[in-house]
């Protein structure tokens, strides 16, 4: 079964690998970035992995109790939200997206790697303290 530090440990591993990545590759991300938002992959991965992972994760790490639980919770049900907005609001994701579209790729990697870091401070050592 997948508790929360099972997932905390997980998505934060991925969220952070996935903003490193970014972060060394600027300038490709930059160009990928304007291209995604002419494609289906541009849906696929900016509305629908969110409601797929925010998903996961409301329904295995759902706690409202005062504990790392409740920010995964919090992180989770929050990627859920931007997912469905980007999912039901395509034509306005997109304006906003080609609007900022040189600045999207840095600030995605920066809020990746606070958001990877913390995921995986509490699925690693959030039990020791």
């Amino acid at each position: 079964m997948m508790n929360y530090l099972v997932f905390a440990r997980w998505f934060g591993l991925v969220s952070f690998i996935l903003s490193l990545g970014i972060l060394f590759n600027i300038s490709d991300a930059r160009v990928m970035a304007r291209n995604m938002i002419h494609s289906e992959v541009g849906y696929i991965m900016g509305g629908v992995l969110p409601v797929i992972f925010g998903s996961l994760s409301v329904l295995f790490a759902n706690s409202l109790e005062p504990s790392w639980s409740l920010l995964i919770t919090l992180v989770g049900g929050s990627v859920l939200l931007i997912g469905i907005f980007r999912v039901i609001f395509v034509r306005l994701w997109k304006k906003l997206l080609w609007r900022y579209v040189e600045e999207i790729p840095f600030l995605f990697s920066l809020f990746g790697l606070m958001f990877g870091v913390i995921l995986l401070y509490i699925g690693f050592f959030s039990e020791y303290i």
